[in-house]
């Protein structure tokens, strides 16, 4: 049969084509190559680990190769910049793009395994690599079984995406479990793609619900929390004064208690007891320590202990940072590679700020049971810091309560029990706060007062420190600062006649009420005038010396009232 012209043509084309191209094996050898010399000068790019976490997270960027006909080169040098882009997001649809796929896969191995380092071993912003395959997940096949059914019967039907996103893990890590459950007859497909509970699979959900009902993310293993728990609080660094003045900068505070502070919050005990009369900022001092720790940190939806689901996330003391975790999502969500994306079970949070107060017990350091199990308060204060306020004022003894704490400030682990159950042994890496106004000398046991080396007056403020809280919070409301002055001198004389007790919360509370007088649209600047604030004074709560218990007076005492030394 006679071929076209066009035939003909094409037919020429394909044999010039096949005696100029290289044999498979020889093309196979040149892409080799070629891959290793591109990996090599790409993975040489990776930033050193000794980069400060927070510096890599904002130099770090990831953009798309150019889009040619042609493999991109490798780069110009192994000392490229470290600010440089790293990886490409996305495989390019051109011809090689297998070859390109290898290649990526391989960088975004090496990378993602430097970062997932980085995030065990020194703590760093970065959480931990998505896990790939089920065993890489660490939990156990009953726990996510029990959670996909729970969430189907909670959500209603979801297709595999879904519940990725539900788990916040990849499809590859349960999709064989998936597939289990469709096959034993607990999940059945109603829509194409979808799963859907049968009776069978009602049944056994309403079982696993009286064992735990928690419904969430999957948790990440009890091993890799308390891990990252310890290698967190290895990056921990010491204070310096400056910072701590920068802390209180408005605040008005003496110099001696600032350095005492700084001591205290570097010292190896990692415990301090504030005490005092009550007004004078224990609270605003405790709270404020905690800006001292400025790194974020790495902390799980939950975490799996003996195939109980434990809920950790609390939003009572965690404020996440969904910024870093925006970026970093941002940063791997182009890429088709499954690695070098973050496990999304960890969370990025401000070191957690724990505080508890008169209703605090013993059984508080349990790990409770109402449907779901929750961590306790002191567990998750773990890397942050927990608070125990109002000490004394507890309705159970305030010293078997303290008791709790001796084991965990000597090992730096504590002993948590389930309700009724097993036990465990979970870190205690955090800075215990002790506060309270009454006399904690009558307070403290010997046992417990040896572990004090930190023990924090926080007396009344002098007359001068009186006179510029209220200066200061003035100047907050608009008040003309040689009127500030004016009435801080007459309010101490008011003060000093009537043997009313100075306090450091007083200015701002006379404040607020003299606000209150206002009416809508009035500003305090503009109707504040002397017979307001006499009014106020006369109206505000007084506390005078005669029934003063403890800490009357301020540390310089004035010299007019000896009943103040």
């Amino acid at each position: 049969m006679a071929l076209s012209p066009a035939a003909r043509a094409a037919l020429e084309q394909f044999r010039q084509q096949q005696a100029t191209t290289p044999p498979p094996s020889a093309r196979a050898e040149e892409r080799e190559a070629e891959d290793d010399s591109y990996e090599a000068n790409a993975t040489a790019t990776l930033e050193p680990p000794s980069l400060d976490p927070m510096s890599r997270l904002a130099s770090i960027s990831v953009s798309p190769p150019p889009r040619s006909p042609a493999l991109p080169p490798p780069p110009a040098s192994p000392s490229a910049s470290p600010s440089a882009p790293l990886l490409p997001s996305a495989v390019p649809t051109n011809g090689g793009s297998s070859s390109f796929a290898a290649r990526l896969e391989a960088l975004n191995q090496a990378q993602s395994k430097q970062l997932a380092s980085e995030a065990v071993f020194t703590g760093g912003l970065f959480r931990p690599e998505q896990p790939k395959t089920f065993k890489e997940a660490g939990i156990s096949y009953r726990v996510i079984e029990s959670l996909i059914l729970k969430i189907i019967k909670q959500e209603g039907p979801q297709n595999e995406t879904q519940l990725s996103e539900f788990l916040k893990l990849s499809v590859n890590v349960f999709q064989e479990i998936l597939k289990s459950l469709h096959k034993r007859e607990l999940l059945d497909t109603p829509a194409p793609m979808h799963y859907d509970l049968t009776g069978k699979g009602r049944e056994m959900v309403a079982i696993m619900e009286r064992d735990d009902g928690y419904v969430g993310p999957a948790p990440v293993s009890f091993k890799a929390y308390c891990e990252m728990c310890r290698q967190q609080a290895k990056r921990e660094r010491r204070v310096t004064v400056e910072e701590v003045k920068a802390v209180f900068a408005q605040q008005s505070m003496r110099p001696e208690l600032l350095n005492t502070l700084k001591e205290g919050f570097n010292s190896e005990g990692r415990i301090m007891l504030f005490y005092g009369p009550p007004g004078n900022g224990k609270s605003l001092i405790t709270d404020a320590l905690h800006a001292l720790l400025k790194d974020p940190v790495l902390l799980p939806y939950a975490f799996e202990f003996n195939s109980k689901v434990v809920e950790y996330y609390d939003s009572a003391y965690h404020r996440l940072r969904e910024d870093l975790m925006t970026r970093e999502e941002t940063d791997a969500g182009d890429s088709f590679a499954t690695s070098g994306k973050p496990d999304r079970r960890w969370l990025i949070s401000n070191p957690p700020l724990v505080t508890v107060g008169t209703e605090f017990k013993t059984e508080h350091f349990e790990i409770s049971f109402d449907g779901q199990y929750s961590a306790p308060p002191h567990v998750k204060a773990n890397n942050g810091i927990f608070i125990f306020d109002d000490l004394g004022r507890q309705t159970e003894d305030h010293n078997m309560i303290l008791n709790q704490f001796i084991y965990p400030l000597e090992q730096q682990e504590s002993i948590v029990k389930f309700t009724g159950g097993s036990s465990m042994r979970a870190p205690f890496l955090e800075r215990l706060f002790l506060s309270t106004n009454l006399n904690h000398e009558q307070l403290l046991d010997d046992a417990f007062k040896r572990r004090l080396q930190y023990q924090i007056l926080v007396d009344r403020p002098t007359k001068e420190l009186f006179k510029d809280i209220f200066q200061r919070i003035a100047a907050k409301h608009g008040i003309d600062k040689r009127l500030a002055v004016e009435m801080s001198e007459l309010l101490v004389k008011w003060y000093k006649e009537d043997e009313r007790i100075i306090r450091a919360v007083d200015p701002r509370n006379l404040f607020r009420m003299m606000d209150a007088t206002l009416d809508e649209g009035e500003a305090l600047a503009d109707r504040l005038d002397m017979e307001m604030f006499r009014r106020v004074y006369d109206n505000y709560p007084a506390a005078f010396r005669k029934d003063a218990k403890f800490f009357v007076g301020a540390m310089d005492a004035d010299p007019d009232h000896p009943s103040e030394e």
